[in-house]
C-alpha cells in the first residue's frame, strides 16, 4: 500500500548513476534545466527541481508540506518512430476479450514499471508521474492512455480500453516485486500520468541551447543579446550537470540538505542571471506576480538612472502591493485615478530620486484619509517604481530624465 508521507530524501535511490557523457544525457540535463526555468514562473508554485534523484528530475511544488511530480526523460532518434504501446508498458496490448492463461511477464527497463514505484515509496506525497520524450508516441498508446484520461474509473473504460487495462493491471500485481497493488490503484497512478512529446532537441545540440536561450530572454527580460542568452543557457546546463553528479548526498537527508546538493531553486537562477536575490524576496512579500520580471525591470531603470539601492525600492513596491491589495475593494476609483496619475507625473518630470522621494511625500500627504489604513510614502514610492517597472517593458520609454 501507499506510504504516505516519506520526503524525498529519506529513500535511497535505486540507483546513483551521477552525471553521464554523451548526446542523450546532454538531453536529458537540458530538459532538466528548462523545467528549473519554470521556476521563474510564479503562479506555478514550483520550490526546487532536483537533479537525476529517483528520477531524471523531480519537481518539487506548493506550499508546505510540498509534494513531487516525477519526470523520466528519454531521447531518441526520429528514425526509431514513436514510443509504442509495449515499450511504454512492458507488455503487448490485449486485444482479444479472452483473458490468457498466465498473467504476462512485464519487462523491468519499460517507461510505466520503472516509474511506479515513486507512488509506492513517497504515497501521498507523490502526486504525478510525468514522461518527456524529443520524440511522439504511438497511436495505440496515444488513444489508450487518452480513454484513461476520458473515464472516471476502469469500469468506465470502453471494451477495447479495459481489455488492455486489465491485461496490463494483471500483469502488474502478478509481477514480482508487485508493480501495483490493485486495479483501482493502477488506475489512478495512470490517470496522473502526463506525456510530454516533442519536447526540446536530440539531434541538433545548438538548436536545443537555443531554444533555452529564448527561454532566459522571455522569463528574465534583461537587456541581452543572444550570445550572452546562451551563455546563461549554458551555466544553467552545467548546474544541472553538476548537481546530477553529486553522489555524496548520505539518506536520510533533510529537505534542506537535499535541495543543497541535488536541487535548483530560484535563488540559484537568480545568481546565474545576475538578479539579486535580496531585491527579489522583497517583491515576493508583497505577493506580487512575475516577480522575476519586474525585478529585472527594476534593475534596468536602477542601471539606467544610477541608482544604487535596489532593495529599497523593491521593498517599497511590496509595501504598494499589500496597501494596495488591502484597500482595493475601498478606494474610490477616481480617487485611485488620480493617484496614479500624480504618481506618474512625478515619475515623467525627470526629478532626481531625492525630489522623487520628496515629493511622493507630499502626494501621501494629499491622499490622507482616502482608506483606512493610511497611505505613507514609501507605499507612493512603490507606485511611482511600479509604473517605473512598466515602463521598462517599454522599448521607447522615457519616463525619467
Amino acid at each position: 500500500m501507499a506510504i504516505g508521507g516519506i520526503r524525498l530524501g529519506q529513500i535511497e535511490p535505486r540507483e546513483r548513476a551521477g552525471a553521464q557523457t554523451g548526446r542523450k544525457y546532454e538531453y536529458q540535463y537540458e530538459r532538466t534545466a528548462r523545467a528549473a526555468l519554470d521556476l521563474l514562473v510564479d503562479g506555478l508554485k514550483y520550490v526546487c527541481v532536483y537533479c537525476d534523484w529517483h528520477d531524471d528530475y523531480v519537481v518539487e511544488k506548493g506550499d508546505p508540506p510540498t509534494r513531487y511530480v516525477f519526470h523520466q526523460v528519454k531521447g531518441r532518434k526520429s528514425s526509431q518512430g514513436p514510443w509504442t504501446f509495449g515499450e511504454f508498458f512492458g507488455v503487448r496490448r490485449k486485444k482479444a476479450r479472452i483473458p490468457a492463461e498466465k498473467p504476462a511477464s512485464v519487462k523491468p527497463d519499460a517507461i510505466v514499471p520503472l516509474m511506479l514505484s515513486h507512488h509506492k515509496n513517497f504515497g501521498d506525497n507523490c502526486v504525478g508521474l510525468a514522461f518527456v520524450t524529443n520524440t511522439g508516441v504511438g497511436p495505440d498508446l496515444s488513444g489508450f492512455l487518452s480513454e484513461i484520461a476520458a473515464a472516471r474509473n476502469e469500469t468506465a473504460l470502453p471494451q477495447g480500453g479495459q481489455i488492455a487495462f486489465q491485461h496490463i493491471a494483471r500483469a502488474y500485481m502478478a509481477s514480482d516485486p508487485q508493480l501495483a497493488p490493485s486495479a483501482t490503484h493502477l488506475f489512478a497512478w495512470l490517470r496522473g500520468l502526463k506525456i510530454h512529446t516533442d519536447q526540446g532537441q536530440l539531434d541538433d545540440p545548438n538548436a536545443a541551447l537555443l531554444e533555452l536561450a529564448d527561454v532566459v530572454l522571455n522569463f528574465s527580460e534583461i537587456d541581452l543579446v543572444h550570445s550572452q542568452a546562451k551563455q546563461i543557457a549554458r551555466e544553467i546546463v552545467s548546474r544541472v550537470r553538476s548537481k546530477a553528479a553529486c553522489s555524496s548526498t548520505v539518506v536520510p537527508a533533510s529537505d534542506e540538505q537535499l535541495r543543497r546538493e541535488k536541487g535548483i531553486a530560484v535563488v540559484d537562477l537568480l545568481g546565474d542571471l545576475s538578479l539579486s536575490v535580496q531585491a527579489y524576496e522583497q517583491l515576493k512579500a508583497g505577493e506580487g506576480i512575475d516577480a522575476v520580471k519586474t525585478l529585472s525591470r527594476l534593475q534596468r531603470f536602477c542601471q539606467k538612472h544610477k541608482i544604487n539601492n535596489l532593495e529599497s525600492i523593491c521593498g517599497f513596491k511590496a509595501a504598494w502591493d499589500v496597501w494596495r491589495t488591502k484597500e482595493r475593494h475601498f478606494l474610490a476609483s477616481a480617487d485611485y485615478i488620480l493617484l496614479e496619475k500624480k504618481a506618474r507625473e512625478a515619475l515623467k518630470a525627470g526629478m532626481t530620486i531625492e525630489k522623487i522621494v520628496f515629493e511622493a511625500k507630499d502626494i501621501a500627504k494629499q491622499f490622507d484619509g482616502i482608506t483606512g489604513s493610511a497611505l505613507t510614502a514609501e507605499c507612493v514610492l512603490g507606485l511611482i517604481f511600479s509604473l517605473a517597472a512598466q515602463s521598462e517593458a517599454l522599448p521607447d520609454a522615457r519616463l525619467i530624465g
